[in-house]
């Protein structure tokens, strides 16, 4: 009579287990969000792009054209450089302003929130003699410089037209095999991405704090208190005061290399071309 019994345990206990995994499962695919594709957009580079606190997309088409979208992905403006070179960030989290910054010509470009030039800047003319890898907006009206000739992060005022603060980097980058990509602040931190090395973060005086162990990253920005990149088929955010980490399965086949978040789309650059998403 022990068989039948034990037989009869087992098999309760299997059913238990598939029905305990079925609603694993279940939860698992309930928590993961449902992205439904929109529409595409070609684009002319997949890390010169932004966003602003309302909500909108900033891209460079494939003319190098400055383009607006508005939170649902529907173009809103354009402005067309009046100078030729490669834009290679744009920086529009400020609303009132956004910066272009052209590595080739060492040049900063502000624009006002119709998107009209508002000043020009060649760090030469400020007898900046040395090279500039990556440039942002500071919340002080002033710019983040990484000084790739001097391996610093840099404060530069164009009120004073001086570089204010200095960090030397030697101690902090490898400088053997370093590839700087974008420097950016937020909320009162500055976040230099390396792509061989990681995300360093610094205050808004410029001192070191930490670094964050991301590699192979192209492209960082922030939604709320968490930052979020794109890496290997996954949209991936980390929250900056827990470091608790939550993922967006993407398709596998599109090979994404940076993304946008807003309220309702998601935003997925690959080399040339931005696919919309709505998020269900």
């Amino acid at each position: 009579m022990a068989k039948p019994l034990t037989w009869k345990l087992l098999k309760a206990n299997l059913y238990f287990i598939l029905g305990l995994l079925l609603i694993i499962v279940t939860l698992t695919a309930a928590a993961q969000p449902q992205l439904t594709f929109s529409h595409s957009i070609p684009v002319s580079s997949a890390t010169a792009i932004s966003e602003d606190q309302n909500g909108n997309i900033y891209l460079l088409d494939t003319k190098q054209n400055l383009l607006r979208l508005d939170s649902l992905g529907k173009p809103l403006d354009t402005f067309s450089p009046p100078t030729r070179g490669r834009i290679t960030s744009i920086s529009a989290w400020n609303s009132m302003k956004v910066l272009l910054f052209y590595q080739d010509r060492q040049e900063l470009l502000l624009l006002d929130r119709f998107l009209r030039p508002i000043g020009t800047t060649r760090l030469l003319d400020l007898d900046y003699l040395n090279t500039v890898r990556a440039a942002t907006l500071a919340s002080d009206e002033g710019f983040w410089l990484f000084n790739e000739t001097n391996f610093s992060l840099d404060k530069l005022d164009l009120r004073l037209g001086k570089i204010t603060s200095e960090t030397p980097l030697n101690l902090i980058l490898e400088r053997e095999r370093f590839d700087v990509r974008m420097v950016r602040e937020y909320q009162n931190m500055i976040y230099l991405l390396d792509f061989n090395n990681g995300i360093y973060v610094f205050d808004n005086l410029g001192n070191y704090k930490s670094k964050l162990p991301f590699t192979g990253v192209s492209y960082i920005n922030f939604r709320k208190n968490e930052l979020y990149f794109v890496k290997q088929d996954k949209l991936i955010f980390h929250q900056l005061y827990t470091s608790q980490q939550r993922e967006i399965l993407l398709p596998a086949d599109k090979k994404y290399t940076s993304g946008l978040v807003s309220d309702r789309n998601i935003y997925l650059f690959s080399a040339k071309k931005l696919d919309v998403y709505t998020l269900e």
